[in-house]
C-alpha cells in the first residue's frame, strides 16, 4: 500500500544509523572486554552468564534506539494516510478558463457554421461580460497545459486572447485535458480566501485518459470544475496537424459525464454533487447555471456572511511515529536496567517508570474531545498561522469553535473566535475579521475582550470610521488601562475624528469665506486710495496757504 510522503529526503537521515552503530559496538566491545576482568564480588551469578546478559543488554538497547531513530525519521518525513474534510470559508470568486485547442475543437459542427473553438470563443466572451469583476486566468490545453495568462481582473486581455484563439498556438500533440486542468490548479494562489472555479471549453475528446486523476485533484483542493462541451455527437471529420490524415471527431459528453460520475463517487465535500459536472453549452440557461455560483460567493460584507466550502485533506500521522520514537527510547533504559534477579525492584521502579511515560503520550494523543481537544486544535491551527498557512489555519479554528459550541464551551469558543479575526485581518478581510470580533461576548477572558475591542478599533481606523475607533480603543482601556499603545491608537483617533470634523465644518463655511475676503480686499483697496488722495490734497495746499498769509502781512 503506498503512503504519501511530504519529504522524502528525510530518509537521508537513515544513513546516520550505520556510523552510530559501528561506533556503539567499538565501544561496547570494550566495555564487556573489561567486565571480563571484573570479578562478580556482590552477586551469585557466574562471570560468563553475566557478560552474556550484559551483551544481549547492551544489544536490544542499541536495536531500541536505533527503532527510536527510525520513527523520529518516518515523522520527520511526513507520512499521511485517510483523508478528512475541511470547512474553509470563502470570500469572492476566481475563475480559470481552460480551452481545449486541439485540432479536433476545429470541426465546423457548432450552431450557426461555427467551429467548435470560435463558439467556445465567444462563449467564453459573453460570460466574462457578465461576471463582474471577478479574478480570471487562461489556460491553453492542448497534448499539454499552459497557463498564458495569470490570474487576473484585467478582463481586456482576457477578451483580446479570445479573438486569437487557433490549434496552432501550441505544437504539442494529442489532447490532454488532465494537463489542462492541472495547469488551471496551479494558477490559483495556494492560501487564496476566494472559491475557486474551473470551467474547461472543449468536446471531451482527450488521448490519455488524464482527466478523471486530473478531477480528482481539484476536488481534493475544494476547487469546483464545469466541463462546458461543443460539437455535436455526430462525427465529422477533421484534418489533423499534418495537414494530411483525416480523423473522425465528435462531442464526446458520455465520457465526460462519466468523469464527474467517478468523481462523485468518491464522496468528497458536502456539495460532491456539483463540485465536478458537465454542462453543453447548447442547452437554454445553461450561462446561467456557470454564473450563478458566482453571486452566491461575493464578497461578505456585515450583513453577508462569505460561503463556506470543504476540503480533503490527508491525515497527517507524524504524532504516531514521534510517540513509538518515545516508546522504543523509554523501552531502551527499562531493558538496561532489568535483570532478573531484581524484578520485583524494576517492576517496582523503573518499568512503572516506563508505562507511565509511554502511555501518557496516548492519553494526549488520542482525546480529541472536550476542552483539551479543543486547546490541542487550536494550537496546531496557531502554529499553521504562525507558518503562514492561513487557509490551514481558518479550517482548525473553524473546527475548534464548531466542537466548542457543540461542547457549550464557551472559553474555547472565544479564543477560537478571535483566532479566526486575526487570521482574516492577515489576509484584509477587515470586514469579515470585525463581524468574528463583534461576537465575542463580554464574559469571555479579560485578554480576549482587551484584543477584540483593540482589532475592532484597528479595523474601525482602517475603514476611517474614526469615531467608532475611538470608542474601541476606549472599551480596550476599560478592560486593561495599563496598555500604552491603546492609548497612543485612542489619541490619534481622536485627532483624525477632530480633523475630520474640522474639515466638514470648513466645507460648510467655504463660500462666506470667500465673500468675506473678496468684500474685505475691496474694502481695504477703497480706503488706502482715500488715504492717498486726501495726502496728495495736503501737500498741495500747503504752499498756497503760506504764499497768501505772507502777502496779507
Amino acid at each position: 500500500m503506498f503512503f504519501p510522503c511530504e519529504r522524502p529526503y528525510a530518509f537521508y537521515g537513515l544513513i546516520l544509523l550505520l556510523p552510530a552503530v559501528l561506533l556503539s559496538i567499538n565501544r561496547y566491545r570494550k566495555i564487556i572486554r573489561q567486565s571480563k576482568k571484573i570479578t562478580a564480588a556482590e552477586t551469585y551469578v557466574p562471570n560468563g552468564r553475566r557478560t552474556a546478559r550484559l551483551s544481549q543488554t547492551i544489544m536490544l538497547r542499541t536495536v531500541l534506539r536505533c527503532f527510536a531513530w527510525v520513527m523520529l525519521v518516518f515523522a520527520y518525513a511526513g507520512f499521511s494516510w485517510g483523508t478528512y474534510e475541511v470547512p474553509v470559508q470563502k470570500s469572492g470568486s476566481a475563475v480559470s478558463f481552460v480551452f481545449d485547442i486541439s485540432y479536433s475543437m476545429n470541426a465546423d459542427d457548432a450552431p450557426g457554421g461555427l467551429t467548435r473553438l470560435h463558439a467556445a470563443a465567444k462563449y467564453a466572451d459573453m460570460l466574462l461580460s457578465r461576471m463582474g469583476g471577478v479574478s480570471v486566468s487562461v489556460v491553453l490545453a492542448k497534448g499539454d497545459g499552459v497557463i498564458v495568462v495569470p490570474l487576473t481582473e484585467d478582463t481586456e486581455v482576457v477578451q483580446s486572447l479570445l479573438g486569437t484563439l487557433s490549434s496552432d498556438l501550441m505544437t504539442a500533440a494529442g489532447t490532454s485535458l488532465g494537463k489542462g486542468i492541472e495547469a488551471a490548479l496551479r494558477s490559483f494562489p495556494p492560501d487564496s480566501a476566494q472559491s475557486e472555479r474551473i470551467w474547461v471549453f472543449t468536446d471531451g475528446d482527450e488521448t490519455d485518459g488524464q482527466l478523471t486523476g486530473a478531477l480528482e485533484d481539484c476536488i481534493k483542493f475544494g476547487v469546483s470544475v464545469s466541463l462546458i462541451g461543443f460539437g455535436t455527437e455526430r462525427e465529422v471529420e477533421v484534418t489533423t496537424g499534418d495537414g494530411k490524415t483525416k480523423v473522425a471527431t465528435a462531442l464526446r459528453s458520455s465520457r465526460m459525464k462519466k468523469a464527474a460520475a467517478q468523481v462523485t463517487k468518491l464522496g468528497y465535500g458536502v456539495n460532491s454533487d456539483t463540485a465536478v459536472k458537465y454542462i453543453d453549452a447548447t442547452e437554454a440557461g445553461s450561462a446561467l447555471e456557470l454564473l450563478h455560483p458566482l453571486q452566491a460567493d461575493a464578497p461578505a460584507d456585515s450583513k453577508n456572511l462569505s460561503a463556506v466550502s470543504y476540503e480533503v485533506r490527508p491525515v497527517e500521522r507524524y504524532s504516531l511515529f514521534l510517540v513509538l520514537a518515545l516508546v522504543f527510547f523509554v523501552l531502551s533504559f527499562a531493558v538496561a536496567e532489568f535483570e532478573p534477579e531484581n524484578r520485583h525492584k524494576i517492576l517496582h521502579k523503573n518499568l512503572v517508570l516506563a508505562v507511565m511515560l509511554c502511555t501518557c503520550p496516548f492519553i494526549f494523543t488520542s482525546c480529541s474531545g472536550g476542552r483539551v481537544g479543543n486547546a490541542k486544535e487550536i494550537l496546531r491551527s496557531s502554529w499553521a498561522w504562525y507558518q503562514k498557512k492561513y487557509r490551514s489555519a481558518i479550517a482548525g479554528f473553524l473546527r475548534a469553535e464548531e466542537n466548542a459550541y457543540q461542547e457549550n464551551d464557551k472559553v474555547t469558543m472565544q479564543y477560537a473566535q478571535y483566532d479566526l479575526a486575526s487570521t482574516y485581518i492577515m489576509q484584509g478581510e477587515y470586514n469579515v475579521a470585525a463581524g468574528c470580533l463583534k461576537r465575542i461576548t463580554p464574559d469571555a477572558p479579560s485578554q480576549v475582550r482587551y484584543a477584540a475591542y483593540y482589532n475592532c478599533g484597528i479595523v474601525a481606523y482602517r475603514n476611517g470610521n474614526y469615531s467608532e475607533a475611538v470608542d474601541c480603543f476606549r472599551n480596550a482601556l476599560k478592560v486593561d488601562n495599563s496598555k500604552i499603545e491603546a492609548k497612543e491608537n485612542l489619541e490619534i483617533a481622536r485627532h483624525q475624528q477632530t480633523a475630520k470634523e474640522a474639515h466638514g465644518r470648513e466645507g460648510e463655511l467655504i463660500p462666506v469665506t470667500e465673500n468675506d475676503n473678496d468684500i474685505s480686499t475691496v474694502e481695504s483697496a477703497v480706503f488706502q486710495r482715500i488715504r492717498e488722495n486726501d495726502e496728495k490734497q495736503w501737500k498741495n495746499s500747503e504752499p498756497e496757504q503760506k504764499s497768501e498769509s505772507a502777502s496779507d502781512y
